[in-house]
């Protein structure tokens, strides 16, 4: 397996491999990021490496969305695709004392990175569905966030003299933004009932007490293709896992979450938490016993949000409606 990385930007493209045979770095620097840029990085790849496109290894980091596209390309033309988090990629260049940065250094120390990987996640692409429910889904949340800043500004016009005119303007502007939204989710709600798979998983999803609709399709995209091999897995992508720091007798801090993982999702899953701890008698249970062993009420909900978390892994994949408990 021959490993190239690729330092992406939203407008070029810098390539780098090291050849073990002679002790020397292969470059290909400032190609487009455009279909016709990723064909010629393919062709360069193949050309360097004299190897056909399913013995190449591709490295890139996660960067928005602009590495997708080549992601995508380079995927479906057979090449190994792993997306690394660029968070521990700096984390592995700063170790090695590197200080300067540039596209074309950045190129060299991912592959020197992506070399070193023990475990590799390989990229697969998204189908088309999927895809265009997770752009909806951002769509929403920036709806969301639009929202808000209207409705501060608008709590704010009433300390403002002579905001008439200004409330009048932030009213029709937040009336705007309400039916965009909705027009938004009536388009998820349609592409989501107009595919069998995601349907599906969906109605297993709302049969766990406090997941509803809104929670359940943004867990659609993570939970669809079984990407995850178990629910512990899940629970530490979302960010779910303590993390401990204890060494000899001067560090031992309390455990805490690792942080990891989309933030925005994770806290999609609080409210759930919340009404699970009251209508579902296991989940009550479980924090009522938390408390009881001297957890805090916030370190006690995380614990049922991450229980919720292995909840919805097991019912997509056991394909069966939750079964809540009885009370004893």
């Amino acid at each position: 397996m021959y490993t190239v990385a690729c330092d992406v930007s939203k407008a070029t493209l810098d390539a780098a491999w090291w050849e073990d045979s002679t002790g020397r770095w292969h470059e290909r620097s400032k190609l487009r990021n455009r279909r016709g840029g990723h064909h010629k990085l393919l062709r360069w790849m193949m050309k360097v490496c004299g190897c056909a496109p399913h013995e190449l290894c591709l490295i890139l980091e996660a960067t928005g969305v602009y590495h997708r596209p080549l992601a995508e390309y380079a995927s479906r033309a057979g090449v190994r695709v792993i997306v690394v988090n660029p968070g521990r990629s700096a984390e592995h260049a700063s170790s090695q004392n590197r200080l300067n940065k540039s596209d074309r250094l950045d190129a060299r120390g991912l592959q020197v990175y992506g070399r070193q990987l023990e475990k590799r996640h390989e990229y697969v692409p998204h189908s088309a569905p999927v895809q265009a429910l997770q752009a909806q889904l951002s769509r929403l949340r920036q709806l969301d966030k639009d929202l808000a800043r209207e409705r501060n500004r608008l709590e704010k016009c009433q300390f403002i003299p002579e905001s008439r005119a200004l409330a009048a303007s932030i009213r029709r502007q937040l009336g705007q933004l309400k039916r965009e939204k909705q027009r938004v989710q009536h388009d998820i709600d349609a592409l989501i009932a107009e595919q069998d798979d995601l349907r599906r998983i969906q109605r297993r999803l709302v049969s766990i007490k406090g997941i509803g609709k809104l929670t359940s399709q943004w867990l659609l995209p993570l939970l669809y293709r079984g990407q995850f091999e178990s629910a512990r897995q899940l629970a530490a992508y979302l960010g779910l896992t303590p993390v401990h720091q204890r060494s000899g007798t001067s560090l031992n801090k309390r455990g805490r979450l690792s942080g990891r993982g989309n933030p925005q999702l994770r806290a999609q899953l609080y409210m759930p938490a919340v009404s699970a701890t009251t209508h579902d008698p296991a989940m009550a249970r479980r924090y009522d016993d938390l408390i009881r062993r001297g957890k805090t009420p916030k370190q006690a909900l995380t614990a049922v949000m991450r229980k919720l978390v292995h909840v919805c892994y097991g019912v997509v994949k056991n394909d069966q409606n939750y079964q809540c408990p009885i009370a004893a």
